[in-house]
């Protein structure tokens, strides 16, 4: 979304919330959100993310904010993803709040202040197996430290955003009213949806907090491209199934490596499970989403370019008619990839899963060890006594402070600063 001078504008304004004085200039080009780089102008080399939030796309900004938050707390107490990544941080505004809204001449705008991840890079495409056995490794990561959450039944931030069955009904609407010269030019691919409408019903449970938009710009590696600083974009983190975000993480990962391969897929089994430290299902029905996950997420994101396309391109916005059945083209390719290694793709998940004899824990923090000072103070800090196997969930207590979306963290600074890098003390509120 580009950021015109009126756009600069409404920065500047917005960021007076944050600064007395600041330079905002463009930064990325997200489709979502307009991003802005801050610098606040009292001669510190700290710089910020400025972000104005998509209220047509989020329609319901308070959740937004308050969704956001909880995830922020779930993953600031959990002391295994602290040690590996930084927490995104968001900045209160001068009076304390986590947003702020100005008003321009047709919206109430609603910005928020992230601070800027230095020294810190995206790897898309990935350059080799590493980085994106690295990348799994740190989706995964982020799956487990969220699971705290899965009592709280996370609301979706953008109704029905992964609902399979919704897209189809959308599409059937759309079909029927669509100009018969769109259907023709489509008529392949408009069939390849007809054809593919049944899914397994397992795969379409809701079982899981995702991350719900897992492509691999939405990480933060180190400037050689060897670790994952931050996992970002925590806008769509809901309820879904655990499987929703490998599927889309291999189906990223092969888009943007020019269509699938076993050894790639092979990383992101690798990794992605490592992270979660855990078996998420048995080992047949493992194997099963596994295999067949990447398929449904490239089908489920044809679907909706080309749904798009039939009604004119009124959700994802592109400069010339045509672009979505294009887009849409792409992802049934890769569909049709995913399809036809299917038994490749389940071999492959049972042998690493074979493989992978200890799944208990984050294999990356195995070797992880804390004295007993540590522990004692870990048990302090509402993770439960720390063992090598892992952390205890919160107690019913610390769920209600992430329920009402509010932890406050000032203890032990020096345990917290070895082991979060975002500071010593933060209240997220």
């Amino acid at each position: 979304m580009g950021a015109t001078r009126e756009h600069s504008v409404d920065a500047q304004q917005a960021a007076g919330a944050w600064f007395e004085a600041a330079a905002v200039e463009p930064l990325g080009n997200g489709h979502i959100h307009r991003t802005y780089l801050l610098r606040p102008d009292d001669n510190s080399a700290e710089r910020y993310v400025l972000q104005k939030i998509n209220g047509q796309v989020y329609g319901d900004i308070p959740l937004l904010v308050e969704q956001t938050a909880r995830v922020l707390a779930a993953l600031s107490t959990d002391l295994v993803f602290c040690a590996a990544y930084q927490v995104p941080e968001l900045i209160p505004t001068r009076s304390g709040e986590p947003i702020c809204t100005i008003a321009s001449d047709d919206e109430h705008q609603v910005w928020r202040l992230w601070r800027f991840v230095e020294d810190s890079m995206t790897c898309d495409p990935p350059t080799n197996r590493q980085q994106i056995r690295t990348a799994a490794r740190a989706f995964g990561a982020y799956q487990r430290a969220t699971a705290v959450l899965e009592q709280l039944a996370l609301v979706e931030t953008i109704p029905g955003f992964l609902d399979m069955t919704r897209y189809l009904r959308a599409f059937d609407a759309t079909l029927g009213r669509s100009e018969l010269s769109e259907r023709e030019a489509a008529a392949q691919w408009i069939a390849r949806v007809q054809e593919n409408r049944d899914w397994p019903e397992s795969l379409l449970q809701f079982n899981a907090v995702i991350h719900g938009d897992c492509k691999i710009n939405n990480l933060l590696f180190d400037q050689q491209g060897e670790r994952v600083l931050s996992v970002i974009d925590l806008d769509n983190n809901m309820m879904g199934h655990w499987a929703w975000d490998f599927g889309d993480l291999v189906r990223s990962v092969s888009f943007s490596r020019g269509g699938f391969d076993k050894l790639d897929y092979q990383a992101c089994i690798e990794g992605f499970l490592a992270g979660r430290g855990d078996k998420p299902d048995p080992d047949e029905l493992l194997t099963e989403h596994l295999a067949t996950a990447p398929a449904f997420l490239a089908f489920m994101l044809g679907l909706r370019f080309l749904t798009d396309h039939l009604a004119g391109d009124e959700y994802f916005v592109v400069p010339k008619h045509g672009e979505n059945l294009q887009r849409a083209i792409e992802q049934f390719e890769l569909f049709n990839q995913f399809q036809s290694n299917e038994d490749r793709m389940r071999v492959c998940a049972q042998e690493v899963l074979g493989q992978l004899t200890t799944l208990t824990q984050p294999l990356y923090i195995k070797k992880l060890r804390l004295g007993q000072k540590a522990q004692d103070q870990a048990h302090h800090c509402g993770h439960g006594q720390y063992e090598e196997r892992g952390y205890n969930h919160p107690n019913n207590d610390e769920m209600a402070g992430l329920a009402a979306g509010k932890v406050t963290f000032a203890f032990f600074p020096r345990l917290h600063a070895n082991h979060c890098r975002n500071g010593a003390t933060k209240h997220f509120q």
